[in-house]
């Protein structure tokens, strides 16, 4: 009985133990491997200014070029977006009126938009104006991006109506058993 207790380990238990280590060791440096992979993979850095990701592609002096124009126009519709927040804090003053007036409300509101739309039709210009006077082959690298409308703020703004939709049907069948009961 006391010979069995210290019975040394056999080649095939040797064998399974070293198979064993060895796959753990590949699957660690796998492991290893995947998670350095998506450390150091390069990724576009979101934090860059939306006017250096709209320009990267040309050359040196037409990014500079680019700037210029663009930041030129969007200093050209500031007056006009902070016009356009005067019409929007009047229409909030008059939501908060005892009695508001929704056709004054509407009215400031329509004001905004058309001032609002008076601003981004100098950016569109601007960008128009740039594109023709880009070279063939820049201006392919970068229509895309100059163009291309906010699809973020789209989607989002989609979402939302969709989760209020959900919530109006939800209520409405909510208060149509409520009614049969």
């Amino acid at each position: 009985m006391a010979e069995t207790a210290s019975k040394k380990p056999s080649l095939k238990m040797w064998l399974v133990g070293s198979i064993v280590l060895n796959v753990f060791l590949a699957g660690s440096l796998i492991g290893v491997g995947l998670i350095a992979q998506k450390h150091f993979k390069p990724h576009s850095d979101k934090n860059l200014p939306a006017l250096t990701r709209m320009v990267e592609g040309l050359t040196p002096a037409n990014q500079e070029k680019a700037r210029e124009l663009l930041t030129e126009a969007a200093l050209a519709g500031e007056t006009d977006m902070n016009e356009s927040r005067t019409h929007r804090e009047a229409a909030t003053r008059l939501v908060l009126e005892a009695n508001p007036d929704p056709v004054a409300i509407q009215a400031e509101i329509m004001k905004a938009r058309r001032v609002e739309s008076s601003a981004k039709d100098k950016i569109e210009t601007a960008i128009l104006t740039l594109l023709l006077q880009l070279p063939i082959e820049e201006r392919a690298k970068v229509a895309d991006r100059l163009i291309k409308g906010p699809q973020r703020a789209r989607a989002k703004a989609m979402y939302d109506v969709k989760k209020a939709q959900e919530k109006a049907e939800k209520e409405k069948t909510g208060k149509a058993s409520a009614s049969a009961s």
